[in-house]
C-alpha cells in the first residue's frame, strides 16, 4: 500500500538548486525478474527492487514558498501512485506551509523506503499499514498514525485467463513491485481466505512497475498485484481484466494508504508530526472536494504516468474521510489476520506489535 510504490513518473525540477542525497546504497541490479523462492526467507521479506537504480537517483520536488511561516523542513517520500494525491495536494495547495512545515517529498524505489523512514533520512512516507508490519516488528523505527484514504490496490489478469478467483492462483507466477509491498501484504489476505498459504502456495515474482504489465502480456506471470495506476492501465488498454481490489471483499480497507512516521521525529518533535498528520489528511480532504484540480495537479507536475481522464477516473474510486482513530481500531485485528499468512513472527502478539505500529498523537478525528 501501497504502499505506495508503483509510478515511473518523473517530479518537477526543485525550485531551488540542491546536491543529490544518497538516503542509502542502491542495491545491485539482479536480473529481469526475481522468484519470491529466491527472496523470501522464513517470514521476514526480502527486498527487492528491479530496475530504477534505488535512492541514489532520487528526484525530487519543494513547494513555492508563501506568505506562512514556516518553523521545521521535513522530507517525504513518495512512490509516484495516483493514490499518493494527498500527499501532492498539500503541497501544492500550500497546506503543509499553513501547518509550519516546509515539506520536500522525494521519490523513491521499492521497499526502499522503509528503511530510509526508520534511519531517519525520510521523516515520513505513506503506504499500506500491513506492508509496514514486519519492518517494524524487525526494528524499523517508524510507527503509523493516519489512515488516509480507501481503494486503489488491485489484482488483474490476462483478458482471456482462465484464472476466475484468487484461490486459482496456486502455483503461479504472480508479479509484484517488491517483496512485501502494498499489494502483495494486502492480497495475501484474500489468499489465507481463499485456503492458500500465501508465502509458499504463490510464486510472487518481481519486476520493476513499469515492466509489469509488460510480462504479463508475455506470459512471464499470470496476474500483476500492484497499486494505481500499474494495475489499472493495462485493463484501460484491453490487455487485462481485474480480479479483484482491496476495496470489496470481507478484508475490504478503510484505508490502504496510511501515514508512517520516523520514530526519532515522534520522541523529539510530536508538535511537528502531529502538524504534518493534521496537514497530509487535510490534504485527502481536499482531493476528495476537488478531484478533476487533484487529476489535473498530478499531470501537470508528472507525478503518475498516465492520461488526466484516467487519473481522475481513478481518484473519484477512493473514499477520502482520514482519520486516526478508525485507523488505530484497524490495527489490532488487522494484525491478528495478517499474522496468520506467515510473514510475521509466530509468537506474535496482536496488542503488543500494535503497541509498537501505533502512535497516538492525541487525534480525535
Amino acid at each position: 500500500m501501497s504502499n505506495t510504490e508503483p509510478g515511473d513518473a518523473v517530479p518537477p525540477v526543485a525550485d531551488t538548486p540542491h546536491e543529490e542525497e544518497d538516503l542509502t546504497a542502491a542495491p545491485e541490479r539482479p536480473g529481469p525478474a526475481l522468484s519470491r523462492r529466491t527472496l523470501f526467507a522464513g517470514a521476514g521479506a526480502a527486498v527487492a527492487v528491479v530496475g530504477g537504480g534505488g535512492l541514489a537517483a532520487w528526484l525530487t520536488t519543494r513547494r513555492t514558498p508563501g506568505a506562512g511561516g514556516v518553523n521545521r523542513a521535513l522530507k517525504i517520500g513518495h512512490g509516484g501512485g495516483i493514490c499518493e494525491a494527498p500527499l501532492y495536494a498539500a503541497v501544492h495547495q500550500g497546506i503543509f506551509e499553513k501547518h509550519g512545515l516546509d515539506v520536500e517529498i522525494i521519490k523513491t524505489g521499492g521497499d526502499e523506503i522503509k528503511d530510509a523512514v526508520g534511519a531517519g533520512k525520510l521523516d515520513a512516507a505513506p503506504g499500506i499499514f500491513f506492508s509496514w508490519l514486519k519492518p517494524i516488528e524487525q526494528g524499523i523505527d517508524a510507527k503509523l498514525a493516519v489512515g488516509l484514504h480507501e481503494g486503489c490496490l488491485r489484482i488483474v489478469v490476462p483478458p482471456d485467463s482462465p484464472i476466475k478467483s484468487v484461490a486459482e492462483l496456486r502455483g503461479q507466477p504472480v508479479g509484484v513491485g517488491a517483496i512485501g509491498d502494498s499489494a502483495m501484504s494486502f492480497f495475501s489476505l484474500d489468499l489465507l481466505d481463499a485456503g492458500l498459504n500465501p508465502s509458499e502456495d504463490v510464486d510472487w515474482r518481481v519486476f520493476a512497475n513499469d515492466q509489469l504489465p509488460d510480462a504479463l502480456d508475455r506470459g512471464e506471470i499470470v496476474a500483476i498485484a500492484a497499486s494505481d495506476p500499474i494495475a489499472l492501465l493495462p485493463t484501460l488498454k484491453g490487455k487485462a481484466r481485474e480480479l479483484t481490489n482491496n476495496s470489496q471483499g470481507i478484508n475490504k480497507q478503510h484505508y490502504c494508504c496510511a501515514t508512517a512516521i520516523n520514530g526519532k521525529l515522534l520522541r523529539e518533535d510530536p508538535d511537528a508530526a502531529r502538524a504534518l498528520v493534521t496537514a497530509w489528511a487535510e490534504g485527502s480532504r481536499w482531493v476528495g472536494a476537488n478531484i478533476p484540480a487533484t487529476a489535473a495537479l498530478q499531470v501537470e507536475h508528472k507525478y503518475v504516468a498516465a492520461e488526466l481522464p484516467v487519473v481522475e477516473s481513478i481518484l473519484a474510486t477512493y473514499g477520502y474521510n482520514p482519520s486516526a482513530s478508525k485507523l488505530k481500531a484497524e490495527i489490532t485485528p488487522g494484525i491478528a489476520k495478517f499474522a496468520k499468512t506467515g510473514y510475521l513472527d509466530r509468537k506474535t502478539d496482536p496488542d503488543a506489535l500494535a503497541n509498537k505500529v501505533y502512535v497516538d498523537l492525541g487525534l480525535k478525528w
